[in-house]
Parts: structure tokens; C-alpha cells; sequence
């Protein structure tokens, strides 16, 4: 074995650690499930290597075969479309009830499949499975279990963000980015994601100090009619929250839902967003590309809509609802290692800790203060935001300029030129 193949072998090894200790934070004896495409298999052998090592009592890999998911869209009849099997249910619901960690691995190994699917045929599955699997979408996201979503390259994703690269070279590359972006080159990762957490939450106390209520986000360039291409307001509840780095389960397991992660985020009052928004990298509803989108709202709801590239996708999303207001507001600094690798990564857990997102659908009870332990009547009374879908999508640039509306009427800067003013993170 070559000491070139040593060291990835431990570079993936110390990623693997990274996730099993800082992400998911695995207690001892506590039962781990990851979620993983066969493409995934050397990598998510180490991290069950890891999670042993790191004293779990059990682990269990769920595979996924995108091309059986295609092919299942596509010619299931339409009534089963969206259908869960009990057993399915009965495993998710005992994983809740005995607080397994998810570490959930994407990257897939096919780019562009699902664009062959009929749009109608995969609203109609999303929005299925989702209703039914509710229960544990819910509890997931207000952090009842600890869980962490992290990236697994392959060589299909690779060519696809690295078209001028051979094969071989464009599939290294994704890796020693990946490991970069995640800071793996650090003398000390897991201290290095530490310190990380602690400018993130600087920056949220920032947002309490000042009890900002409503961020507006202008980027002055000059759109196609010759206005701000971004002049967005987006209002927040009477009870905002912003939230970043890490989350705590009720047992207090502190945990990192995404590696990597950039963001501060909180959400909206579905109607409280007003204005236009010019998305900066390509979105993806229903899983299809779309490039050039502008969106405009009017008190909280989507009123008009174009884009360069995907403008008949976007049509569909929209028609799923609630998918016409937002569910999230994120601040993400231009100077985040994912922007300046300069790679569009095609992959949301990417792409969206690169510059500032916001997201259409379902909106995290985390960014209401007590959010988490709300039923979903008084969460709706303070005006969150309910789909069965949440879709991110990136809006900051280097010329963006955002304020903070704060509760005494003052306005407040936030980030000048798409980074943060010192005032915020330091």
C-alpha cells in the first residue's frame, strides 16, 4: 500500500471520527443508524468502525439504491405513490423511542437521474411519504434525537462539479475539498470544530442582544428592469430564535446536524416577507435543476415567479403547499470555505453554508425561543410556517448588504458586502 493511500485511508478515518464524535456525539451503548447509498459502502464501513470504537452498542446501515427509487416513480401505479409500509413506520418509531443517533451520508452517484421522472408523479410520492412520516420528521427536526447529515464524493458527483478535471483527479479533489471544507487539516479537527461553534454563537448573541426581529437583505447591483436584483425583507415570529453550530437533545447530548455548517438561521412569520430576491447558485426543487430564479412576495406569500432555466419545476413546486412562504432565514459570511473554494457542489448541505439562504416550506420549531417544546397549534398561532417540503436556496453575494430590524425600531448592520461586520462574529 502506497503512503498516498495511507494517508486517504486516514483522512477518511479521522472524517469518520469527526462525525461519529462531534456530529452525532455517540453516548455509550446508545444504537446509531446511518443512511447510506451502496456508492457509500467503503466509507460508511468506517464509520461504523468508529461508532464501536467510540462505544456504541449497535449499529445499523440502511442502504438506498437511487435507481430502484427511479424506476419505482416511474412505473409504480400512481395509488402507491407515496405508500409506507407499516414495518417502515414501526422501525422509525422504535428508533425515536430508544434516542438512536442518524448520521445520514449523501452524495449520490447519480446527478441527473431523477430528471427523467415526471414532476406530477414525484410531487405526489414526496407528499405522501412525508404526511405519513410526520411523527419522525417532527421529532428529528426539533432535536428529540441526535442526528448529522454529511457528504460521501463519489466519482459520478466529482465529474459533475469538476467537468475539467479527469475522472481520477476531479474525484481526489472533491475529497481533499471536503476534507478542507471540514476542516480534517486542522492539527486538531474536532477542538477546531469546537472553536468554530463558539464564533457561531457569538454571532447568535449578537442577534438577542439586539433583539432583531426582521433582517433585510439588499444587493444594489442592477437587475434585468434596472432595480436592487435582491430588496428583501423577511419579518420573523413575536419569538424569534436564532440558531447555529450545534443543538442539544432533552437528555443534553450536544450534537452537529450538519458537517459542514456556516449558517445562523431562525424562521420566518409566513407573513411577514416582502419584496424580490435574485437566487445566486442553482436551486433544486423536486430534486430537477433551476438556474436564474427571481421570486417575489407580497405579506408573506410567493406572488410571482421566473427563471432562466427550470421555470415549468418551479410551477409544480409551488403547487405543493405551503411551499409559496418561507421556513427559514440564514445568514451564511462570503468568506465561508465552501464560497471560497469556488465550487457549486450541487448539493444542498454545500451550497447552502456557502453565502446567506433562505428556505420555501416547512420552517424548524428551533427558530421560535421554546420552539421545540410547542405543539404545533401554538407554533402555527406565532406564525410558523407548515409543508410537507423544505427547500434551501442561496441568495447572498459579495455585494449583498444585510441589516437587522430590532424590536426598538432601530436598524442594525449586519453584514456589509456579504460578511459579517465585526460587531457580529468577531
Amino acid at each position: 500500500m502506497s503512503n498516498q493511500t495511507q494517508d486517504f485511508e486516514a483522512m477518511q478515518a479521522a472524517y469518520a471520527d469527526l462525525l461519529v464524535r462531534t456530529g452525532l456525539n455517540v453516548q455509550p451503548g446508545q444504537s446509531v443508524r446511518i443512511l447510506a447509498e451502496l456508492g457509500h459502502r467503503t466509507f460508511a464501513q468506517q464509520v461504523v468502525r468508529a461508532a464501536y470504537t467510540a462505544g456504541a452498542g449497535y449499529v445499523h446501515v440502511e442502504w438506498m439504491d437511487p435507481v430502484t427509487d427511479y424506476i419505482r416513480l416511474n412505473q409504480a401505479p400512481e395509488e402507491r405513490l407515496g405508500y409506507v409500509p407499516a414495518y417502515k413506520i414501526a422501525r422509525h418509531q422504535q428508533m425515536l423511542d430508544e434516542h438512536w443517533a442518524m448520521l445520514s451520508l449523501v452524495g449520490t452517484e447519480f446527478p441527473n437521474l431523477f430528471d427523467g421522472v415526471d414532476p406530477a408523479r414525484m410531487q405526489k410520492d414526496r407528499m405522501g411519504t412525508s404526511q405519513q412520516m410526520r411523527f419522525w420528521s417532527s421529532r428529528v427536526s426539533n432535536s428529540d434525537v441526535a442526528w448529522c447529515v454529511a457528504a460521501v464524493p463519489n466519482r459520478a458527483w466529482a465529474v459533475k462539479v469538476l467537468p475539467d478535471l479527469p475522472p481520477d483527479e476531479a474525484l481526489s479533489t472533491l475529497w481533499e475539498t471536503v476534507f478542507q471544507v471540514c476542516r480534517l487539516y486542522e492539527p486538531d479537527p474536532i477542538q477546531a470544530w469546537a472553536a468554530h461553534g463558539q464564533r457561531l454563537k457569538q454571532a447568535i448573541a449578537f442577534m438577542a442582544q439586539k433583539q432583531v426581529r426582521g433582517v433585510r437583505f439588499l444587493d444594489p447591483t442592477p437587475g434585468p428592469d434596472g432595480k436592487p436584483s435582491t430588496d428583501l425583507t423577511v419579518g420573523l415570529t413575536d419569538r424569534p430564535a436564532w440558531v447555529g453550530a450545534s443543538s442539544v437533545t432533552p437528555q443534553g447530548v450536544e450534537f452537529v446536524p450538519n458537517i459542514p455548517t456556516e449558517e445562523i438561521f431562525s424562521s420566518p412569520h409566513r407573513e411577514r416577507v416582502d419584496g424580490w430576491v435574485r437566487i445566486s447558485k442553482p436551486a433544486f426543487p423536486l430534486q430537477r435543476e433551476v438556474i436564474g430564479m427571481v421570486v417575489r412576495f407580497a405579506h408573506g406569500q410567493v406572488v410571482d415567479f421566473s427563471a432562466d432555466q427550470g421555470e415549468e419545476i418551479l410551477a409544480s413546486f409551488f403547487d405543493i403547499p405551503g411551499a409559496r412562504r418561507l421556513g427559514e432565514v440564514a445568514l451564511v459570511d462570503v468568506r465561508s470555505p465552501i464560497n471560497r473554494s469556488g465550487i457549486i457542489f450541487y448539493n444542498i448541505l454545500f451550497d447552502e453554508n456557502a453565502v446567506c439562504h433562505i428556505a420555501f416550506g416547512r420552517a424548524y420549531s428551533a427558530g421560535v425561543a421554546g420552539g421545540e417544546q410547542m405543539e404545533e397549534d401554538a407554533l402555527h398561532a406565532l406564525g410558523i410556517n407548515d409543508s410537507s417540503i423544505h427547500l434551501d436556496v442561496m441568495i447572498g453575494t459579495e455585494t449583498m448588504q444585510v441589516w437587522g430590524l430590532c424590536a426598538d425600531g432601530q436598524d442594525v448592520l449586519l453584514m456589509q458586502d456579504g460578511r459579517f461586520v465585526q460587531a457580529v462574529a468577531g
